[in-house]
């Protein structure tokens, strides 16, 4: 999934899949508070959250001069609750690096089915 802030609104999916994919407004505020709530830090990088039926393994694009691409932008993977968080941690490297580098031409939404595919070698 894909997912962006908006200090007004707050969290925003931009993007998830598979669609049929159920993500709650709830969900996604645990993902962003993992990268920015606690130690409100401006820098990208990795973050896990391991909930009661799921765990999720997230990369920030990081906020100011920092930042990697575009600013403030989360890919998340969405795991099962017996799957290890650091297996993941390479594909989703490669994975938000095509996805955050093709977000302002939306070429990022014909990606996603193959990228998706990638992770069924993990």
């Amino acid at each position: 999934m894909v997912l962006q802030w908006d200090n007004e609104i707050g969290p925003i999916l931009i993007s998830s899949y598979p669609e049929s994919l159920k993500i709650t407004n709830n969900l996604l505020t645990q993902i962003y508070g993992s990268h920015r709530g606690v130690s409100s830090s401006l820098e990208p990088g990795f973050s896990s959250l391991t909930l009661k039926n799921n765990k999720v393994v997230s990369f920030f694009s990081g906020l100011g001069e920092k930042h990697i691409e575009v600013e403030n932008y989360i890919v998340a993977l969405l795991l099962r609750r017996d799957e290890r968080i650091n297996n993941y941690r390479e594909i989703l490297n490669k994975i938000a690096a095509n996805i955050l580098s093709n977000i302002e031409n939306d070429e990022y939404k014909n990606l996603i089915p193959q990228l998706y595919q990638d992770l069924t070698s993990v």
